[in-house]
């Protein structure tokens, strides 16, 4: 996992090429705007999903989610966000949908860190990353979100 800064993001070119896609977007972004939804920027190697909610507190229905396929590189607009993080190989499985066609699966456990993204940081978060995003960080606010996804 890697935990920075946007304005940083091209420090991390050299290892995962890709992500200078992400940067091409979020500059556009900043630029023009866009409405929430999904984004294709490099065929199926990298989309983008811009999403607003509100954060919550965690309950026990909520599970960690990992994927195989993609990484999520989560990247605060507006708000403040706790994304719950631990290591894939630390968690219990409770349901996969690759078999089904999705690049998820979920799982419970024990967080081993939390991670607080506030406007302009970014979490990536690699397949045997378990993450638990959405969380309220102190209270419940209004976030707007840019989930990228990145072929691994």
């Amino acid at each position: 996992m890697i935990f920075d800064k946007m304005e940083n993001i091209a420090d991390y070119f050299e290892d995962l090429p890709l992500l200078e896609k992400v940067a091409e977007f979020v500059r556009d972004f900043n630029k023009n705007g866009k409405e929430d939804g999904t984004y294709e920027i490099d065929g199926d190697k990298v989309f983008a999903v811009i999403s607003s909610y509100r954060t919550n507190p965690q309950t026990p229905e909520m599970m960690f989610e990992a994927h195989k396929k993609y990484m999520d590189v989560q990247y605060i607009v507006t708000g403040i966000e706790k994304i719950r993080w631990a290591r894939l190989n630390s968690v219990d499985l409770v349901e996969e949908r690759y078999s089904k066609g999705q690049d998820i699966a979920f799982y419970e456990g024990t967080p081993l860190f939390d991670f607080t993204l506030t406007k302009g940081t970014f979490l990536l978060l690699y397949p045997d990353d378990a993450h638990l995003p959405g969380l309220s960080a102190e209270k419940d606010v209004h976030v707007r979100k840019i989930v990228f996804k990145v072929m691994v």
